[in-house]
């Protein structure tokens, strides 16, 4: 038995002290916030990144916890719909808290502020109302998210811009752009969103990106079109682009996030962009007691998580035999080679995208759970080319392939 620090009280860290527990070790979770939840509690204020209308691009019966389901028989109402809105999500996490009796582990209003390596473990150095202290753990799960600290490109001319230039994280609603030109730059999920909420109060938007994997027109939009990545801005307000100067009133990087690993030792892993090196993308090579959970994207997250905290757990419970660090460095060579050969930037080798589903078996198979079920595979692929045929409707859709939840088609 090991007594593990858990870093954060979202979705990662929730499930990660659950598998912890159920394991056999004992946990404690450190929540610099008074509330579970993570990403998933919307403020006004700035800080958080959850805008107002969110709902998930994933159907609630790939987002489900394994064992604890997104309807009545676990966290959920069978009467919320299929992509559920940010709130229900938020609620399901605070269920599962309950189901699990995790209140009492949990240490909120409590920052962790450096992670260092002893002869024994870890030393844990924490603040909170009542004062600064530190804690000797066997283990660590760092659990603390990567949507903090925005990544923005740097752009010539920004700093003589006339015009508005916000991150996604600081966006909440559509009404301040009523009536403008707007520029979202970047392909991800929020491009993909905020673009089309954009544009149903905009005269314009520009979608700007490299690749936007296959996305049909939109149906009925006259005033969003997609453009290559923009090179600059000008003093007269416009956007550079392709060779073309596109008269704008504001920008909204939807560009993603660095990592915040400023909490651990430097010497253990680095990087903000694509930490490392982390075997099977969790682990630090030569530290096998500390995890970093949550680190791959372009993923469904929460059954990844899961899984990963339960592969830690077996790992802490000797369960697991861990490769020799020189082989757990051939494996991380290896990823990157397959990155850079796929044609991937540094900062996407985080990205495991397909490559989840066989990833996420292998973990089952050296920590012993089930693989993932036999409907989990088609159900993600229809809900991409769904989101991929119709963008603007995709969510409120019927999907052909049935999960385990009971769900509102």
């Amino acid at each position: 038995m090991t007594v593990v620090a858990v870093i954060g009280a979202g979705a990662a860290g929730l499930v990660t002290a659950v598998e912890l527990r159920a394991a056999g070790h004992d946990v404690v979770v450190y929540e610099r916030s008074d509330e579970v939840g993570g990403v998933w509690v919307y403020d006004e204020a700035p800080g958080r990144t959850m805008y107002a209308s969110l709902r998930t691009n994933l159907p609630r019966d790939l987002m489900a916890f394994r064992g604890y389901l997104f309807d009545s028989r676990g966290g959920g109402d069978d009467d919320w719909p299929r992509f559920p809105r940010h709130d229900q999500v938020l609620e399901y996490l605070q269920r599962y808290t309950a189901a699990h009796e995790l209140a009492s582990v949990i240490e909120f209003g409590t920052e962790v502020k450096n992670v260092s390596e002893t002869s024994a473990g870890w030393n844990v150095e924490t603040v909170c109302d009542a004062g600064a202290k530190a804690g000797e753990f066997g283990a660590v799960a760092v659990c603390n998210g990567h949507f903090t600290h925005s990544r923005a490109p740097q752009l010539a001319g920004a700093e003589v811009f006339p015009g508005s230039v916000v991150h996604s994280r600081d966006y909440r609603r559509p009404d301040v752009y009523v009536g403008k030109r707007v520029a979202v730059v970047g392909t991800g999920s929020s491009g993909f969103d905020l673009s089309v909420e954009i544009a149903s109060v905009a005269e314009q938007v520009h979608w700007c990106g490299r690749d936007f994997d296959g996305i049909h027109p939109f149906p009925g939009v006259t005033n969003l079109d997609t453009v290559p990545m923009p090179d600059g801005l000008t003093s007269d307000g416009c956007l550079s682009t392709a060779g073309k100067r596109l008269p704008i009133d504001a920008v909204i990087w939807c560009t993603g996030f660095h990592y915040d690993l400023s909490l651990i030792e430097s010497g253990v892993v680095a990087g903000i962009d694509a930490p490392a090196p982390l075997y099977q993308h969790l682990l630090p090579i030569a530290h096998p007691t500390m995890a970093l959970i949550g680190i791959p994207q372009r993923i469904i997250p929460f059954p990844l998580f899961e899984m990963q905290a339960k592969w830690f757990s077996a790992v802490l419970a000797g369960d697991i035999e861990l490769p020799s660090p020189d082989d757990q460095e051939a494996w991380l060579k290896g990823w990157h080679r397959h990155c850079r050969d796929a044609g991937r930037e540094p900062y996407q080798f985080r990205n495991i995208g397909e490559e989840q589903f066989d990833y996420i078996d292998e973990l089952a198979h050296e920590c012993g759970a089930a693989l993932l079920p036999d409907w989990y595979r088609p159900l993600a692929y229809q809900t991409q080319q769904s989101r991929l045929a119709n963008p603007l409707d995709y969510r409120d859709r019927p999907l052909s392939v049935q999960g385990d939840s009971r769900v509102v088609s």
